[in-house]
């Protein structure tokens, strides 16, 4: 989904929520596409297995096999990788974490999942955690006003977003790009989440606890700024995966319940998915972020453990 986490405009209350964000705007997972206001290879060739740009790995299983393209965080630029898009006109079914389908309008949504009049889980936070979220508010200009009212995974999404608007990280993801031209041509998409409600719904079943971590792991990742979250994609593309592992394991160890639900549950979820691609007549591109690929419970993991072999 760590959705990456990619990137969830002027003060806008809730009433204008049915507004959509630009594609470019969107989170490092792509889980929401309305938050609070806030200012608020069989198929490749060798030159796509080999591409420093494009960070590919390929599960097989029974003579079939899969691509997984692990996406960087948001960045200031568009994600441009040729050989990619040419791999994803010679595959079958493009798989992704979330996309732009909702059911009901997206005000509706957080009104039902997002707001709450129930003691609010940030009492959880530690004073210091208190005063890293205060900070991570002033740095993206968003006014904890706005948020009243609002459930902490909400303000944990809005701060994500927001945060990387402040840092000026809003290229397109390859989702969006890789979206668009998967529909473009007729390629079938597919999504972890299948509509935007579903995202919705699956934030609002966080208990306290996660929702607490949630704010502190999004405040976290805002304070990397630019520069820190530069580095870590950076790294990322040039193969260096030491940094994004990093992410994950201070999510494991400081945040343990969030952990579970954010990264392992969603890896471990995964793998059925995987097993039903082994079904289609030619192979499958999967497209996630880079956090779901690091880590003792990476989806590569999982996938090992159910028999694939990861190249």
């Amino acid at each position: 989904m760590k959705e990456p986490r990619t990137p969830l405009p002027e003060l806008a209350l809730l009433a204008s929520v049915d507004a959509p964000l630009p594609e470019s705007q969107r989170t490092r997972r792509q889980f929401l596409n309305y938050s609070l206001p806030a200012a608020c290879v069989a198929l490749a060739p060798k030159s796509v297995l080999a591409a420093p740009k494009a960070p590919l790995w390929t599960v097989k299983k029974g003579g079939k096999r899969i691509y997984i393209l692990g996406e960087t965080l948001p960045r200031p630029v568009d994600w441009h990788a040729p050989e990619i898009v040419a791999l994803l006109e010679r595959c079958g079914r493009l798989w992704t974490e979330t996309n732009q389908i909702y059911r009901r309008p997206g005000g509706e949504l957080i009104k039902q999942f997002g707001m709450s009049t129930s003691p609010s889980p940030l009492e959880l936070l530690s004073p210091e955690q208190l005063a890293r979220l205060k900070t991570a508010l002033a740095l993206c200009a968003v006014s904890m006003n706005d948020l009243a009212g609002a459930r902490p995974w909400l303000i944990g999404a809005t701060i994500e977003d927001a945060g990387y608007r402040a840092a000026g990280l809003t290229g397109k993801s390859a989702n969006a790009v890789l979206s668009a031209r998967a529909t473009e041509i007729g390629i079938p998409v597919s999504s972890e989440f299948e509509v935007k409600d579903d995202v919705f719904a699956w934030f609002a079943g966080m208990t306290p606890k996660q929702e607490a971590q949630f704010v502190c792991y999004a405040v976290d990742g805002a304070l990397l700024g630019r520069e820190g979250s530069e580095r870590i994609s950076t790294d990322w593309l040039a193969g260096r995966q030491a940094a994004a592992a990093d992410f994950v394991d201070h999510e494991r160890r400081d945040y343990p319940e969030l952990y579970a639900k954010l990264t392992v549950d969603r890896n471990r979820a995964w793998v059925p998915r995987f097993e039903t691609m082994l079904n289609g007549p030619k192979p499958t591109l999967v497209v996630v972020g880079l956090y779901h690929l690091v880590g003792p419970e990476s989806m590569l993991v999982q996938l090992q453990r159910a028999g694939f072999e990861v190249d």
